[in-house]
């Protein structure tokens, strides 16, 4: 995970919270260049931070 910002950890556990869909249907999203309630505040480089983060959680998931 981001250990190094604070700010993107707390966003990609957040969006994590509220389950595996809910982080499928956030990936779809950023994919788009489009943005949640969740990273409208943050800058493009760390939406994406945030995207290849939450893709390589989901691959964890997946796998199982």
């Amino acid at each position: 995970m981001l250990h190094n910002n604070e700010k993107l950890q707390h966003v990609i556990e957040h969006i994590c919270a509220n389950g595996c869909e809910h982080v499928k249907d956030v990936i779809e999203i950023l994919e788009r260049r489009e943005s949640t309630p969740e990273t409208s505040p943050l800058s493009v480089q760390e939406t994406e931070s945030v995207l290849l983060e939450l893709k390589a959680i989901m691959t964890v998931y997946e796998q199982e």
